[in-house]
């Protein structure tokens, strides 16, 4: 995988759930890291939350497995 620059990375704001389910994740930012290495069977993303904002609406995959990484906060 090559080495990734973060900083220089493009950033996305908010999300693409449908209103009203948008408003918990609004203020999220994120960068998609799996893209930029060149992922293709998996996604890494790094994302930045406000105090109380959400990085997704609940959900669940039946054939597929997700973690979350807390960095700090």
């Amino acid at each position: 995988m090559p080495k990734i620059d973060v900083a220089a990375m493009p950033e996305r704001k908010g999300s693409g759930y449908p209103k009203p389910f948008d408003a918990p994740c609004a203020e999220r930012i994120r960068k998609r890291l799996g893209n930029a290495g060149g992922l293709s069977d998996f996604g890494i993303n790094l994302m930045r939350l406000p105090p109380g904002g959400w990085s997704s609406q609940r959900h669940w995959h039946s054939h597929e497995d997700e973690f979350v990484y807390l960095l700090e906060g």
